[in-house]
């Protein structure tokens, strides 16, 4: 995009046991937090940097304050669930904008608090997320991410139902239990080219969301449909915005309504191809990661 982008690292250190002892300590001392951070905005205006983007929960205010002194706009833009929002910091922080996925979220927060907050949904990369190879030669639907409760016990719905499912992802913690869904994974993640012919290559991806999206979707629904895979999306009240239901993603509300459409992209000759070709047309016109940064820009020019 003809910017100069410079990296400014991490808020905090992320991995392993000491990793979580020292979360705690910062938690318990601020102070920890403001002076292992303050690098930051150091790096930033040693950089010169006219705008900070921030996706990191954990940057402090005093970080944020530093740069506004030095002059720089910042921007924070947390692409997640609000599950994840931790200890909202940045609801603390000066920013010049904030920008949230989920719009109940942003709703709340602008009927309740004077801050300059926008809706800004995930996106997807065309250079990883495309369509590569033929559609639809899988005759399975492909579930990728974490395994979580809700998501299992739906896998374990559809098994008995006999949709074929193709999983990939972290696997299952321990603690789900025995369950027949684990007979469905491929115990291994899929990344770049590989995930995109994985999504393209099957009668359809299933996107079910985790009960925490409450109004918006996830990243998982842009990354399919730039890959040309037939999304079937539990719906969303934000879905019907993004793309054409029924001509680049099948929606579903209920689990009957899921079977009935996994059981036409399994037996309906051409479907999948149809709405991969459609989704991918819409997902690189009007839902990539270089639109959603043009929108932050615009918004702190």
């Amino acid at each position: 995009m003809s910017h100069k982008a410079v990296w400014l690292g991490a808020a905090s250190p992320s991995g392993g046991r000491f990793s979580r002892i020292s979360s705690l300590a910062r938690q318990a001392f601020p102070r920890l937090d403001e002076l292992a951070q303050l690098d930051i905005a150091r790096k930033a205006l040693d950089a010169a940097c006219d705008v900070v983007i921030n996706i990191d929960v954990s940057l402090m205010p005093v970080v944020v304050t530093r740069l506004r002194q030095g002059g720089v706009r910042t921007a924070f833009w947390f692409p997640d669930s609000v599950t994840n929002i931790g200890r909202q910091l940045m609801l603390l922080s000066s920013y010049d904008a904030l920008f949230f996925k989920e719009p109940h979220l942003v709703d709340r927060l602008r009927a309740m608090l004077d801050l300059n907050v926008f809706y800004l949904p995930e996106a997807c990369n065309p250079r990883w997320h495309r369509p590569v190879g033929p559609a639809a030669v899988e005759p399975t639907l492909v579930v990728a991410g974490n395994m979580y409760p809700s998501r299992v016990r739906l896998l374990e719905r559809l098994i008995a139902k006999g949709i074929p499912l193709t999983l990939y992802g972290p696997g299952f913690p321990r603690w789900t239990g025995d369950t027949p869904a684990r007979d469905r994974h491929t115990r291994r993640c899929v990344f770049g080219e590989e995930k995109a012919r994985v999504f393209r290559s099957a009668a359809g991806v299933l996107n079910a969301l985790h009960p925490a999206e409450i109004v918006g979707v996830n990243a998982r629904l842009f990354e399919a449909a730039g890959s040309g895979a037939a999304v079937l999306a539990e719906f969303r009240p934000s879905l019907p915005d993004l793309f054409e239901l029924g001509h680049e993603v099948l929606t579903f509300r209920d689990f009957d309504e899921l079977v009935d459409q996994a059981t036409r992209l399994l037996n309906e000759p051409g479907l999948t191809a149809r709405l991969g070709d459609a989704a991918a047309r819409r997902a690189h016109r009007d839902h990539t990661y270089e639109l959603r940064i043009e929108a932050i820009l615009e918004k702190l020019s």
